[in-house]
């Protein structure tokens, strides 16, 4: 799916020739309504407070899954040994007890209980896994003011781990926080060539000046 974006763009070298301006001096341009500047991403966009599909959002989950997994292998263990040994096929060892009909009904009750959740849990994850990969955007974000005060300064900054999802045609003063993760191509550093303009956005401040 691709994010709406400006259908025209200039990038932040072609503005800055325009202007006769460098590109430093372009984004330390202040104003009531800075300029916004965009980047191509393409990767996995999930809303800034969605904890559960985000980076380690599982990671209870898997812990419980893996404990409850660890837990039922032992016990099913334990009750075949029980059930070798009741049959006479089977000696205890010396650290294993013989549990009573009431021990082994409280024993599989349990097993049964924990089958039920390794269940729920790993159809959970896979779930989850499988609702990630619908979050996969393509095509340009509004880099945050971080971002572009970073990039001012040094003329690069690391890949950012946020950014705002551009403003719609029916929502034009929308600005959506959403975390990034997984980019492709992966990219460790944003720079002044990454960044493009919105030609709206250009012949407004042209207009406003």
């Amino acid at each position: 799916m691709n994010l709406y974006a400006p259908q025209t763009t200039l990038t932040l070298t072609e503005l800055a020739e325009r202007w006769n301006m460098t590109a430093q001096q372009v984004l330390l341009m202040s104003s009531p309504h800075p300029l916004p500047m965009y980047f191509y991403y393409d990767g996995l966009v999930f809303d800034f407070g969605d904890k559960w599909l985000r980076a380690s959002g599982d990671t209870r989950e898997v812990q419980d899954l893996e404990s409850h997994q660890q837990h039922l292998s032992s016990l099913d263990i334990d009750l075949q040994r029980q059930a070798l040994h009741k049959r006479g096929q089977l000696k205890l060892s010396q650290w294993e007890e013989e549990l009573s009909d009431a021990e082994l009904q409280r024993q599989h009750a349990e097993a049964e209980r924990l089958r039920k959740e390794v269940t729920r849990l790993s159809t959970l994850l896979k779930e989850r896994s499988e609702e990630r990969q619908r979050h996969v955007r393509n095509g340009l974000l509004r880099a945050a003011p971080r971002t572009l005060h970073d990039i001012a300064r040094h003329g690069e900054t690391r890949f950012p781990q946020f950014a705002f999802l551009p403003a719609r045609p029916e929502q034009p003063s929308d600005r959506l926080l959403v975390a990034l993760e997984d980019g492709f191509p992966l990219k460790p550093l944003l720079t002044v060539a990454d960044l493009v303009v919105a030609m709206h956005d250009v012949s407004a401040a042209e207009a406003a000046r």
